[in-house]
């Protein structure tokens, strides 16, 4: 008889210190640790625990342990300020993945977070920029496929509604098509309207060619999804109030068949859904508008539309 083999063991270690910059994007050495402690792999699926980010050259996972972050606004920073342990899991025993997450993709500044609150009063369990998205973004060439790992890191997600961060743009394709079905959104916004958010949150700093440039990227990777998966777009303008008839064909979308009444969305709509971060209504509130700025990059942007991918998918607000 052949010798049974003893499962396999990971180890937790304890953080001693973190990556004070709340805006990197994730990586394993975020985390000072302490020495660690055995644990069963099954550790990973226990509520406390979540994917952090790839570790691409160990080819593993890392998952951190916080206390419950589901609500907050940037899960990632959430991860990064509240973690308490890190646990290391081989890529080889991520876990199947789920075929059909709903994958929200935007151009920021454009309601999603405030969808996303919407989603989560609905009883979805949908969460906000999980970094190991962006990661993929990033590094969808390097030697580990990314694409055969995600599902696995989505799984030990346990969320079923992933609003991503703004640069998964720069690789909509190689996200959207490590799953079988994804059920696809993406939020646009007037290009105006939009620009003059992100200069504020930049405390008006950027510039009227970069702002054009990133909005063109966004069209583009719409435009990349769109030629491979039905994609339902919706623009800020048509939900920002967040009314019923609004709402209930998005629930929908996401897979649910709940409603939210009129004033509980308006309660939800009332509310700043970034409250307590650097982009906040009350951290903005002493940065004046730029109107040069909104005609400035008018002009940039009369130049820079990609005018064949508006006409083909029809963005006439664009």
């Amino acid at each position: 008889m052949s010798e049974r083999r003893p499962a396999p063991q990971l180890s937790e270690w304890t953080v001693r210190s973190r990556n004070p910059d709340r805006l990197s994007i994730s990586r394993p050495e975020d985390f000072a640790l302490d020495g660690g402690r055995p644990v069963d792999p099954s550790r990973v699926r226990e509520p406390d625990v979540s994917p952090y980010c790839f570790d691409l050259p160990n080819r593993s996972l890392v998952c951190v342990s916080t206390p419950d972050i589901s609500g907050e606004v940037f899960f990632y920073q959430a991860q990064r300020e509240l973690a308490r342990s890190v646990i290391r899991l081989p890529v080889e025993m991520l876990p199947p993945g789920p075929s059909s997450p709903a994958l929200i993709f935007s151009i920021g500044r454009c309601g999603s977070t405030l969808l996303v609150k919407a989603f989560q009063a609905a009883g979805l369990a949908a969460v906000s920029e999980p970094d190991f998205f962006r990661q993929a973004a990033y590094y969808h060439s390097s030697g580990i496929s990314l694409q055969a790992v995600l599902p696995g890191a989505t799984a030990l997600l346990r969320h079923s509604v992933i609003k991503l961060h703004l640069e998964c743009n720069n690789a909509p394709l190689p996200i959207a098509g490590a799953f079988r079905m994804p059920r696809v959104l993406f939020i646009l916004r007037d290009p105006i309207d939009w620009a003059a958010s992100l200069r504020r949150i930049s405390r008006n700093s950027i510039d009227p060619r970069w702002a054009a440039a990133l909005l063109r990227t966004g069209l583009i990777a719409l435009d990349q999804l769109a030629q491979s998966y039905e994609v339902r777009v919706c623009y800020y303008e048509e939900f920002r109030e967040l009314r019923p008839e609004h709402v209930a064909p998005l629930l929908a979308w996401a897979g649910s068949q709940a409603s939210l009444g009129p004033e509980r969305l308006a309660a939800i709509a009332a509310k700043d859904a970034q409250d307590g971060t650097f982009v906040s209504r009350a951290s903005l509130r002493d940065v004046p508008e730029d109107a040069g700025f909104r005609e400035a990059f008018r002009r940039e942007w009369s130049l820079r539309r990609p005018v064949e991918v508006i006409d083909r998918l029809g963005l006439q607000l664009l």
